[in-house]
């Protein structure tokens, strides 16, 4: 390096660096102190000394910092190098930057502009909170127990009554939201509580009539309900009038606990069985009516306590006073001797949509977002079919479309959709010709959903437990579809209720 005299002091000729090209960038992580805000520095590098000669025996720089400006309380050799990033700044902090060179004979030339930087402010930790849900007896709440939720976000919560109970309320904070089936919280900021609580829907019926309104049914419709008697050998019907029912007579399909002990169904002018089902107190029955409005029949299939449905009645006709009936509108009972307790009680007007093929069919049904319960009956065509049933949000066009489905499988069995594939907890064999009734429980905030088989003549089995939503469909908010298709065969699809 050369220099030149001023006096008695020697000065570098080496050219005061040009930060022109200086940039910065900041890199933010975590707020702690290992891994703090940084700054990255770059400049260009001198080529000449003071008089315009060419620079040789450039050593290195020197970097200055500081937190004000002009007065820098760091200096890091960095070596010859252009370029630097200085770690483990404070958050929230303005810095001051310079760099000056140094030649071989250790001669350093004056720093160069000055740069700042200003590292960013962290955010707050995002807080957590907790939801509280709690159900009485009589029903669910999912989910339940105490749910951690980040600030901000939403949780949704489904209110579910076992059989036989209604909503009686919902709280939130111990403030009353009324008997709804869901509830969310949305950009929750504080803890919450919910609670649900459940009524029980029997009637019992005594000698006095009871009328219970329905929606007007003029076609084919499926009632299920639950019939418990309160002794032995009474004598208690229900069953469905065309108006309020004040004598047996106002009754077009009649269901009877009858003196001798068993059950039995009007037909025509006289009660009748095909099976002789015995009753006990206490005891509670499931009745299942198949009624066809235009064509004054009905079927009527009874599932004792713990046993499998048996048909009790086909095609028996109306009542001979209501033989004519073109409306059914009540839900009517009466015990003439003893009591009995009616729950449950479900009516769901059949859907045209009864045959699958090659081509999509589909049913809007009232639009599901909580968890909800499907009936449904499916008889096959034949013996290992492809034809399947399911829940979509919208018509479906394409399998990918389902969100829950059920198949007829080419093994002769039936299998059930469990995310990206097809699976069952217990292979149920299926034949031509016969019907099965299936029970879908579908949890759709969870995209989950549980699903039952009654074989003819069989106890319900459950094929499938919290199986997932089709893989497609796993963000599903809503189902308001029911669809049928059958790539091999056909099947039919019956009696659909929702509950």
């Amino acid at each position: 390096m050369r220099l030149r005299n001023i006096g008695n002091m020697a000065v570098s000729r080496i050219a005061v660096i040009a930060l022109l090209m200086m940039t910065m960038t900041a890199l933010y992580l975590a707020p702690t102190a290992a891994s703090a805000a940084q700054a990255t520095l770059s400049w260009s590098a001198p080529t000449t000394y003071t008089d315009g000669t060419p620079l040789s025996g450039l050593s290195g720089y020197t970097v200055h910092a500081g937190t004000t400006a002009g007065n820098y309380s760091q200096h890091i050799s960095v070596g010859n190098t252009t370029n630097y990033t200085m770690a483990s700044l404070n958050d929230g902090t303005t810095y001051y930057f310079a760099v000056s060179a140094i030649d071989t004979s250790g001669i350093s030339s004056k720093v160069s502009n000055e740069v700042s930087f200003t590292t960013p402010v962290p955010p707050p930790p995002t807080a957590l909170y907790t939801l509280t849900a709690s159900a009485g007896s009589g029903g669910s709440i999912t989910p339940s127990g105490a749910v951690a939720v980040t600030q901000g976000t939403s949780q949704t919560f489904a209110i579910t009554p076992a059989t036989g109970y209604k909503i009686a309320g919902v709280t939130v904070d111990g403030v009353s939201v009324g008997a709804v089936a869901s509830y969310t919280f949305s950009n929750i900021a504080a803890n919450h509580t919910i609670a649900a609580s459940f009524a029980s829907t029997a009637t019992t019926t005594s000698a006095t009539w009871q009328n219970q309104a329905i929606a007007p049914q003029t076609g084919t419709f499926t009632a299920i309900y639950t019939a418990t008697p309160g002794a032995n050998n009474i004598d208690a019907v229900s069953g469905f009038s065309p108006l309020q029912a004040t004598a047996y007579l106002g009754m077009a399909a009649q269901v009877r606990f009858n003196t001798a002990g068993t059950m039995d169904v009007r037909n025509g002018g006289a009660y009748a069985a095909k099976v002789a089902v015995p009753y006990s107190a206490g005891k509670t029955y499931r009745i299942r009516m198949v009624v066809n409005v235009p064509t004054h029949r009905y079927d009527v299939y009874v599932t004792p306590q713990g046993g499998v449905e048996t048909q009790i009645a086909a095609a028996y006709a109306f009542r001979t006073e209501q033989a004519t009936a073109s409306t059914l509108g009540y839900f009517s009972s009466f015990a003439g001797t003893g009591t009995q307790q009616l729950t449950g009680l479900s009516v769901t007007a059949n859907n045209p949509m009864t045959a699958s093929s090659t081509v999509w069919q589909n049913q809007p049904i009232n639009s599901q977002s909580g968890t909800f319960t499907a009936s449904f009956d499916l008889i096959p065509s034949a013996n290992n079919i492809d034809a399947v049933t399911g829940f979509s949000p919208l018509a479906a066009k394409a399998y990918t479309d389902l969100a829950t489905a059920i198949r007829f499988n080419t093994a002769g069995t039936m299998d059930v959709r469990n995310g990206s594939a097809y699976a069952a907890k217990v292979a149920l064999p299926y034949s031509a010709g016969k019907t099965y009734r299936v029970r879908m429980v579908i949890y759709v905030p969870t995209h989950r959903y549980d699903v039952y088989v009654t074989p003819p003549g069989g106890a319900e089995t459950q094929i499938a437990a919290g199986y997932a939503f089709r893989t497609e469909q796993a963000a599903a908010t809503a189902l308001n579809n029911v669809s049928i298709y059958a790539g091999i065969g056909s099947h039919q699809l019956l009696n659909l209720s929702l509950k």
